[in-house]
């Protein structure tokens, strides 16, 4: 079972294209060109590592498979690949 920290989630997510939003929690929406988009995941405060079970759900969320989201946290997807595959896959559309 392998864990992430969940400031390294977040801060990862930012860097391609989800915005934060404060709340009770933190809420991550993601933006294509400046256009919100239906896609958004949740980050637990009170947790500091999220597992296996809570990160494919986040996956999930955010129409990723697993294999992917994990890239995208740990930085092998870029930006643009991650907005090249919602468009390609019409995730979302301009």
């Amino acid at each position: 079972m392998s864990t992430r920290n969940n400031h390294n989630i977040a801060n990862s997510l930012q860097k391609k294209g989800f915005e934060k939003k404060q709340s009770s929690h933190t809420h991550l929406i993601y933006f294509i060109d400046g256009k919100k988009t239906s896609l958004f995941t949740v980050v637990s405060h009170g947790k500091k590592e999220i597992g296996d079970g809570l990160m494919h759900q986040m996956a999930k969320q955010i129409k990723l498979p697993y294999k992917q989201f994990c890239d995208v946290v740990d930085c092998p997807m870029s930006k643009e690949k991650l907005r090249e595959f919602y468009l390609e896959k019409k995730i979302v559309t301009m």
